[in-house]
């Protein structure tokens, strides 16, 4: 005789977002109480946000001065130099992008970046008639070299010259070369600012690696000149605020150099201070990555026959640099967010110029002043090019493998 068998209960599901809610935030009584009270405080905090942002908020003084804000002094009528560059820049990372290929690190990059440059080209049209139709061209740029790039593979090859190339006319076309008036006279780098200045100053992290990879090195050299003058560079350094080093470059570099304070710019000074700060950081994260790579890595090597350099440079630096990678990037967001320091030595950055723009005679006569507005704007973009090297760092472990055994 057929019985039939009892239908078995559903499987339970493991995967999607209800199951998700259940198992993190809904996973007990105190969980679920938990979870109500902070989602009330949150959605709280988020809605008096979001209407002050869009009906409280006075954002005009924050769009009158966007040139403030961007480039400080810079003249006018030669904004379309510090843009040139900008475009030179998004039409090789757009290359970049386009040989790399969609979801490579480069292209995750070159597509915020030019997010961020389609915002600011809506805001150049609205509110910054001297520059707009020019951020309009930056944008196009860019999208003209991803083009280039997906169409034309072998540009792999040519952009490191490509990149020399727009370093160093992109630094003689923002300094300018000819003396009094004209489309490339000289703008002296007190006229310099805003955020044109931060990012000159973030550069300071490309010679910094160099410099902390060496002191890394030398650190663990056997002779001892080497050794204990690393060691005390990175130590001295290492033990005194940023702020101490900006001053005693302002102050002692020129004695240093046996020349008038006033014949060394005020940004270079600060330069100096920076770059050789986060050399000395910079040199601790890469010798905690040098004592990760066992030693049997450079005993294999020597057995093979590769001398004390080649094993250094071909085994073990790679190694070390690759497990170091998160410090790297920790030590590059801070210094990005450093450089707002400067404005002690002088210097009117990014933050210095939210700052003036605080205390303009328009600005005080908004009811309560427009510091939350100006202060939201600065952090907003601060914390965007903060969270986008903390992106590509993650993309590049994953890449990598770094933390997978």
């Amino acid at each position: 005789m057929f019985v039939p068998i009892e239908p078995r209960p559903a499987p339970v599901p493991t995967k999607g977002p209800v199951v998700w809610l259940k198992k993190n935030l809904f996973s007990s009584p105190f969980n679920t109480v938990l979870t109500i009270v902070t989602g009330a405080v949150v959605a709280f905090s988020l809605y008096n946000l979001a209407w002050f942002v869009f009906f409280d908020a006075s954002w005009g003084q924050v769009w009158a001065n966007m040139k403030l804000f961007a480039v400080y002094r810079y003249p006018a009528d030669l904004l379309w130099r510090p843009l040139a560059i900008a475009a030179g820049l998004m039409f090789l990372l757009g290359g970049m992008a386009g040989v790399g290929g969609r979801g490579s690190i480069t292209a995750n990059t070159f597509f915020a970046l030019q997010g961020f440059v389609a915002v600011l080209s809506v805001v150049a049209v609205v509110f910054w008639p001297s520059v707009r139709f020019l951020w309009p061209m930056v944008l196009v740029a860019g999208y003209a070299g991803y083009l280039l790039g997906r169409s034309w593979p072998r540009l792999a090859k040519l952009l490191p010259w490509a990149w020399a190339v727009w370093f160093v006319l992109g630094i003689m076309l923002l300094s300018g070369v000819t003396p009094g008036s004209g489309l490339l006279r000289v703008v002296p780098s007190r006229d310099w600012g805003g955020f044109l200045l931060t990012l000159v100053l973030f550069t300071g992290i490309i010679p910094s690696f160099p410099l902390g990879v060496a002191l890394a090195l030398g650190r663990n050299s056997k002779l001892p000149a080497i050794k204990y003058f690393c060691i005390a560079f990175i130590e001295i350094v290492r033990g005194a605020p940023l702020i101490m080093w900006l001053f005693i470059a302002s102050l002692l570099l020129p004695l240093l150099l046996n020349t008038d304070a006033n014949s060394l710019p005020a940004i270079l000074r600060a330069y100096v201070a920076i770059t050789l700060f986060s050399a000395a950081y910079m040199a601790e994260n890469v010798r905690g990555g040098l004592q990760a790579v066992p030693r049997g890595q450079s005993e294999a090597a020597r057995a093979l026959g590769l001398s004390a350099w080649q094993t250094t440079m071909l085994i073990v630096l790679p190694q070390a640099l690759r497990a170091v990678i998160p410090a790297i990037v920790g030590q590059a967001i801070g210094l990005f967010k450093d450089t707002s320091l400067v404005f002690i030595v002088g210097l009117v950055d990014f933050f210095r110029a939210g700052d003036l723009v605080t205390v303009q005679p328009q600005s005080l006569l908004v009811t309560g002043g427009v510091k939350l507005e100006v202060y939201l704007f600065v952090a907003v973009i601060y914390f965007f090019f903060a969270y986008r090297m903390s992106v590509a760092s993650r993309q590049l472990e994953r890449q990598l493998g770094v933390g997978v055994r």
